[in-house]
């Protein structure tokens, strides 16, 4: 491994020399849940159309290991992702979706971490087209659920955290736990957080407030109150047709909620502040794959 990013290392100072497209910044954001059937997926994909239909050019990678389902909400097929990039010798471009209402999408495929056993040439290739994504302002990863390798890894990759929960006791705890590794393990010190599925307002800011109010105690991280998305029928509706909810139905109060959590986002100060070049972008490739 450390031979691995030895080899990262002389890429990235091969290519500052001589890349002048460093200056370009995208805006890396990891999307995480402490469990399962929280709603992260289908608030990624509609995060990402609002972000799109406020002016941001929005890349999204799948990287549920295993259990890629983004192309499912966005109500496409995908016929290849990283698994494809390593075995079948595609380049990055080949295996970007084009999805409809100007949203790309990278699926992770099986395992991602199969590219930890790339021959040298094909390892500098992915690296250096992966960080040099400069025709988007936005990545979005949708990660795993829980607490694992790969969810916490790609929290390296991203410059801000977005943790989505439930008000149910399970999901305030299994959110809790996931925050808390991100605290043992310094991850990062900041983290956004949506609560999903609630009944009214009050309910939404009692469930941030047991966090918050917990981590406060414990933990060494900031929570940020990005706003609450209430219970809808129609966003179990808008999945079975596989058409996005703020495309189906954009006046539905889910809609609305993702909508106004879209603009929190681009509004919040540390949008422009904490936000990647390219070069810091390669730095951060570094740690994930070396």
């Amino acid at each position: 491994m450390s031979d691995q990013a030895g080899r990262l290392r002389e890429i990235i100072r091969n290519n500052e020399e001589h890349d002048s497209s460093l200056t370009h910044q995208i805006k890396v954001y990891s999307i995480i849940s402490g469990k399962g059937g929280v709603g992260k997926t289908n608030l990624t994909v509609n995060l990402a159309i609002k972000l799109q239909q406020m002016g941001k050019r929005v890349l999204l990678l799948d990287a549920d290991v295993g259990m890629s389902n983004a192309h499912l909400v966005l109500g496409i097929e995908v016929k290849k992702n990283l698994l494809d990039l390593i075995e079948n010798n595609l380049d990055l471009e080949d295996i970007i979706a084009n999805g409809p209402y100007g949203v790309d999408l990278i699926s992770g495929g099986e395992d991602l971490f199969l590219l930890e056993k790339l021959d040298k040439e094909k390892q500098e290739e992915i690296i250096r087209n992966l960080a040099e994504l400069g025709n988007y302002d936005v990545l979005l990863i949708d990660n795993g659920a829980g607490i694992n390798k790969h969810s916490l890894t790609f929290t390296i990759l991203a410059d801000e955290i977005i943790l989505i929960t439930t008000p149910e006791p399970t999901s305030i705890t299994d959110a809790y736990r996931i925050l808390k590794a991100i605290s043992l393990y310094e991850l990062k010190n900041r983290v956004k957080v949506v609560i999903n599925q609630v009944p009214d307002i009050q309910t939404g800011k009692m469930s941030f407030n047991k966090l918050l109010k917990t981590s406060e105690i414990f933990l060494n991280v900031e929570l940020e109150d990005m706003g609450y998305i209430f219970n809808d029928i129609r966003v179990n509706k808008s999945v079975m047709e596989q058409v996005p909810i703020v495309i189906k139905y954009p006046d539905a109060l889910a809609s609305l909620n993702i909508g106004q959590i879209s603009k929190s986002i681009l509004e919040d100060k540390n949008y422009t502040n904490n936000i990647s070049n390219l070069k810091q972008f390669k730095n951060r490739l570094i740690r994930l794959f070396g």
